[in-house]
């Protein structure tokens, strides 16, 4: 009885998380629309011809691709028989959970929770997504400084108030100080109870939150940053060509990315610098990974209008924020649940086995699902918010 209601419990959150995510992704979309609109603004829509939009879905499909290469590399560096269509349908449920889950965290989870299908363990689908995350890091990292180095320094035609410029450097000294703190952590795996402890549990933690809650929190990002590290050491010692590879890839999927809003610029009709515009966009994802927002909705929308307010006329920002989102946030979307409809109306015999997704959330509980004890951890990863830099956006 208490498991069912349990599960209930995890499908409703999850409900609700999709819900919040839409309804704050709307209103940025109207807020942006609002203030940026003129009264030839939706005709601009009109303008962009089929191949414009052709090719900036064709990106996102691309960055599904590369995401769902790097699975498949790595499963089958382990030996697990990964298929590529497989491993798309991992990806694109992967985009859509980080969509509608606070701080994009629980696409990953949900791909560990798939990767069990394909022969791996609990222990080696967690090294893959592991690795895999941890070198999507270090390309945001790498390709977020080189951005942020040229946009501040040597670009003289992005112009942005003080406040925003303060705010703005702010905001990447506070990623950059993180993100190394997360790999010092990484490394050394003993300091997390004399950094993080004090960090997580004090005075003023204590006002909010109860003990036992930043108690679970604590082992979480204990037990988090100790798989991260067994995982890099598996294959950095004996799978260098994979992890190379794998980098390689991640280096792509954010390519593919920044180079969505290049295309849906050209296709207004506005010419800048390719560079310029893709230096704009990483610095957008590296600012937005700590937004608590399902999906980052609502701040995506109105940070990215932001971000590019000074150099693209003001009645273009809004189908731009538009366009982009609709590719990037509403398409995966509409892929994930497409799939996931895909799974519930194949005739097969149970509830689980009909949808796998669902099962994680203890919708339905049969002899082909998953180990009771990996479905705990999975769930958990919803349950227990922890913001991760190193995890995908939306």
């Amino acid at each position: 009885m208490g498991q069912h209601s349990d599960n209930r419990g995890n499908l409703s959150r999850f409900k609700r998380s999709a819900f919040i995510s839409l309804a704050f992704s709307l209103l940025g979309l109207y807020i942006v629309m609002h203030f940026t609109q003129t009264h030839h603004s939706w005709r601009d829509i009109a303008r962009l011809q089929s191949a414009v939009l052709a090719v900036s879905g064709g990106l996102v499909v691309l960055s599904w691709l590369f995401d769902c290469l790097r699975m498949v590399v790595l499963a089958r560096s382990l030996e697990a028989n990964l298929t590529v269509i497989r491993g798309m349908r991992i990806a694109i449920i992967g985009a859509f959970v980080s969509n509608i889950t606070p701080f994009d965290s629980g696409g990953e989870p949900v791909q560990a929770y798939f990767l069990t299908e394909t022969g791996l363990t609990a222990g080696q689908s967690t090294a893959v997504i592991a690795t895999k995350t941890l070198c999507n890091g270090l390309a945001r990292f790498t390709l977020g400084l080189a951005a942020s180095v040229w946009l501040l320094v040597f670009n003289d035609h992005w112009r942005l108030t003080t406040v925003l410029y303060g705010l703005l450097l702010f905001g990447i000294a506070f990623y950059f100080a993180v993100f190394t703190l997360s790999f010092y952590l990484i490394f050394n795996p003993e300091k997390v109870k004399v950094i993080v402890v004090p960090i997580v549990r004090n005075r003023f933690t204590l006002r909010f939150f109860r003990p036992k809650t930043l108690e679970m929190i604590l082992d979480r990002v204990d037990g988090e940053i100790r798989e991260f590290r067994r995982a890099l050491e598996e294959f950095m010692e004996n799978r260098r060509l994979t992890l190379g590879l794998v980098m390689l890839l991640s280096y792509g999927w954010w390519i593919a990315m920044a180079l969505i809003p290049c295309v849906v610029i050209w296709g207004l009709g506005i010419h800048l610098d390719l560079l310029q515009v893709m230096a704009i966009t990483l610095l957008f994802y590296l600012l937005s990974v700590y937004v608590p927002t399902p999906g980052s909705s609502g701040a995506a929308e109105l940070g990215f209008t932001l971000m590019f307010s000074s150099i693209i006329p003001q009645g273009f920002l809004g189908i731009l924020t538009l366009v982009w989102r609709g590719f990037t946030y509403y398409l995966n979307l509409a892929a994930g649940i497409l799939l996931i409809l895909w799974d519930l109306l194949k005739p097969k015999k149970s509830v689980s086995a009909r949808s796998p997704f669902l099962s994680i959330f203890g919708a339905g509980v049969s002899a082909e699902s998953m180990n009771p004890s990996i479905k705990r951890e999975i769930r958990k990863d919803f349950d227990t918010r922890v913001p991760n830099d190193l995890q995908s956006p939306s």
